[in-house]
This record gives C-alpha cells, sequence and structure tokens, in this order.
C-alpha cells in the first residue's frame, strides 16, 4: 500500500499562524480592556452611591442629634468615596455633591444648601429632600484608545 503525500509548502504554516495569531491576540486585548471599563464604569456607580449614602445618613437630624456640623462635599469625597476608590487615579477622580430640594426639584451646591430634611410645596405638603452624588473619572484604557470619561451617578433621599 502507497501513501499519498501532498505537496509541502514550506512557508504557509507560518503565514497561517501569523494571520491567526495577530487575530487573536486583538480579540484577546480587546476582551481584557473591555472588561477593564465595565469594571471602572460598576466601580464608579458603587462610588456615587456609598458616597449618597454617607451623605444622605450624616445630614438633616443628624446634625442636630450630634451637636456637629454637616460634612462638606470635600468630606464626603475625602471619607467616602477615596477610600473606596480602588486602583483608580486620585487625581483622576471628580466627585460633585447636590442637595436636591424636593418641593421645587432644584439642586443647590452640597456646601451652600440648607440640607434640612423635608421641604414645603406651595399647597403646604412635606416632601422628603434627597443628595445626589456624581462621580466622575478620566479612564484611559491603553495605548490604541484615547481616554473616555466615565461616571456614576446616584440620588438618595436625606435620612431623619
Amino acid at each position: 500500500m502507497r501513501l499519498v503525500t501532498t505537496a509541502r509548502r514550506p512557508g504557509a504554516s507560518a503565514v497561517e499562524t501569523a494571520l491567526v495569531l495577530g487575530v487573536l491576540l486583538v480579540l484577546v486585548f480587546g476582551l481584557i480592556a473591555g472588561g477593564t471599563g465595565v469594571f471602572r464604569q460598576q466601580q464608579m456607580e458603587c462610588l456615587a452611591c456609598e458616597g449618597a449614602r454617607w451623605a444622605s445618613a450624616r445630614a438633616g437630624d443628624y446634625q442636630k442629634d450630634t451637636n456637629g456640623p454637616c460634612p462638606t462635599a470635600q468630606q464626603i469625597a475625602d471619607r467616602a468615596v477615596a477610600p473606596l476608590a480602588v486602583g483608580v487615579d486620585p487625581a483622576a477622580l471628580g466627585v460633585k455633591v447636590e442637595w436636591i430640594d424636593g418641593a421645587t426639584n432644584t439642586a443647590w451646591d452640597w456646601d451652600a444648601a440648607p440640607k434640612d430634611v423635608r421641604s414645603v410645596t406651595a399647597s403646604g405638603e412635606y416632601v422628603t429632600n434627597s443628595v445626589r452624588v456624581t462621580v466622575t473619572y478620566q479612564w484611559a484604557p491603553g495605548t490604541f484608545w484615547s481616554p473616555r470619561a466615565i461616571g456614576g451617578v446616584c440620588v438618595m433621599p436625606l435620612s431623619n
């Protein structure tokens, strides 16, 4: 019995490997960069919610109960957001804290707002005010892509 052999093409395997390996590496590095981006987006959302929770618990009646001042926006950023920002460049992280008047739905800068738990509408109803924390981050995914702004926003009612 004779074995039939195909003609040998000495460079074909090297060319095919180079093509397939190039495509494979682009896909793998793209998946890694995309996964890191999704992780950072989720991290910014969690940081915003933690900052809003921390601010909500320390406004309104908290300052009356403790006889202490309400925290400033910088204190909220330093004590609630920054400790949880693992692996994030602090220079690229931005935190904005706003007090939302429930009666008029207007936003005030946190440091200039009265931080009362409730407001009265024009019809005389009491409504709960809220805090809104916005966290932004300039994420640089790598050498092939330009930096992108990602962030998270969380609105939480002020607690009694």
